[in-house]
């Protein structure tokens, strides 16, 4: 009778243990305080600038001013490698279909400092290509109220492009007197210069970028891609009367910055242009010409041999004669 109720009580213990276990739920996270202090957690809710969340192992509620609290760091596990690697290629929608499922976990923490801020990013950039608007409005609304610099004017410039694809020109400008970069500021006047067809305005305003901001590229290397399509956008005026200077600048950027989705979108562009054809021709066109460099350089060796030889000859003779000279002299 004792064993079997020592067996009840163990029972019991494992039951109790299992039906915690089963209770606590949320998003788990590892929370650094500010004093630096670490500690497991499920998260379970962020709003109204509290951060409210269950240590690990306990059902308890615990809420926290999100000022306190200095980064999370989520347990995501994904290939992170092939999604930038997608990202890069200009592959958005793969981008786009792997991370949107992955991310509605963090959407919320996201005004908080943590270790998926970067996909965060990414997947905002995939959408706006993919003309998602609501979710990049979403996105850049949280990294504008994030109090970090960088991905607040990320999230700006990300929302004002969104206004210019709607016509909002009043409110893109609005954020481009905002936010704090000079050259992202340009670039924006760029774009919005381009929305009200003043592509000349626009390549002056990119000029700015490239004399003064050289370094930054950020900025730079979409500045140069505008750049590209505002040729393309003058090609039926006095100005410019052919693709030559867009095909030449989505080419340079394409080449310049390979490796980043600019390139890959410049290449896109040079590629819709005919640049793999005109690339082709201008391929084979080296190739004749080394070749008949090539063959006139083995022509000029072989004359040059042909002269060396018949001057030995020649000089032989010469010798030959003078011997048989000097013999008859010496014979008289």
């Amino acid at each position: 009778m004792k064993r079997i109720l020592t067996y009840l009580v163990a029972f019991a213990a494992v039951a109790v243990m299992a039906q915690e276990k089963a209770v606590q739920s949320g998003t788990p996270a590892k929370l650094e305080a500010i004093n630096g202090k670490q500690v497991l957690v499920f998260l379970q809710s962020q709003k109204d600038g509290m951060l409210n969340f269950q240590p690990r192992k306990s059902t308890r509620n615990i809420s926290v001013e999100i000022e306190k609290v200095k980064s999370l760091t989520f347990f995501l596990k994904y290939d992170e490698a092939s999604v930038v690697t997608s990202f890069n290629e200009g592959d958005y929608a793969t981008v786009e279909a792997t991370l949107t499922p992955l991310m509605v976990p963090f959407w919320d923490y996201m005004v908080m400092d943590n270790n998926l801020r970067d996909p965060f990013c990414i997947l905002m950039d995939a959408n706006r290509e993919l003309g998602n608007f609501s979710e990049v409005r979403k996105a850049a609304g949280i990294l504008v109220a994030s109090g970090d610099e960088r991905l607040k004017q990320r999230g700006q410039v990300n929302l004002a492009l969104v206004s210019l694809a709607e016509n909002d020109q009043q409110t893109a400008d609005k954020i481009r007197r905002e936010v704090s970069s000079e050259a992202a500021g340009l670039y924006l006047q760029a774009s919005i210069e381009r929305a009200n067809n003043q592509p000349k305005e626009a390549i002056q305003t990119i000029s700015k970028i490239i004399a003064n901001h050289a370094n930054d590229i950020e900025w730079l290397a979409p500045s140069e891609l505008l750049c590209a399509y505002l040729y393309m956008d003058m090609m039926d005026t006095n100005l410019v009367s052919t693709t030559n200077s867009a095909l030449h600048t989505a080419r340079q950027v394409k080449n310049i910055y390979g490796g980043t989705h600019v390139a890959a979108d410049a290449e896109k562009l040079w590629a819709s242009l005919g640049g793999e054809a005109i690339e082709a021709a201008e391929a084979l066109e080296r190739a004749e010409q080394i070749a008949r460099e090539k063959e006139i350089e083995e022509k000029r060796k072989a004359e040059k041999k042909m002269r060396l030889e018949a001057e030995v000859v020649a000089a032989a003779a010469r010798a030959e004669t003078n011997m048989t000279e000097a013999t008859e002299m010496e014979s008289e």
